[in-house]
């Protein structure tokens, strides 16, 4: 058996490593996989006589995640407004402790 460790920049989310993992271990030769969403990383332990490490990054991009391409989507862009724009349109955003909740939660609370 060897080890092959792959750089899957687009597999992000638990959900991806899932299925990350599916496609690789329907693959005849492939012992074990370990994949993290954390470090976009697939780790492959395989036997090189039945499967070569281009058919398993061919296996990975026909699932929809290409090896060493791509980048992490960001979900949201940084823009120049720091704030909520309705800030101003929202009115007071207070809040109210019920009553109840500060009886029951001791007296700590209270000081």
């Amino acid at each position: 058996m060897e080890k092959l460790i792959l750089e899957v920049p687009s597999m992000y989310a638990d959900h991806h490593v899932l299925t990350v993992r599916d496609a690789l271990t329907d693959l005849k030769g492939v012992d074990e996989v370990y994949a993290s969403s954390t470090w976009k990383q697939v780790l492959i332990s395989y036997d090189p006589a039945k499967v070569k490490p281009k058919a398993i990054e061919k296996t990975l991009a026909d699932a929809g995640y290409p090896v060493g391409e791509g980048e992490t989507p960001i979900l949201v862009k940084a823009s120049a407004i720091k704030r909520d724009p309705k800030w101003e349109t929202l009115g007071v955003r207070t809040t109210k402790t019920n009553q109840i909740d500060i009886d029951m939660s001791g007296e700590h609370r209270r000081y």
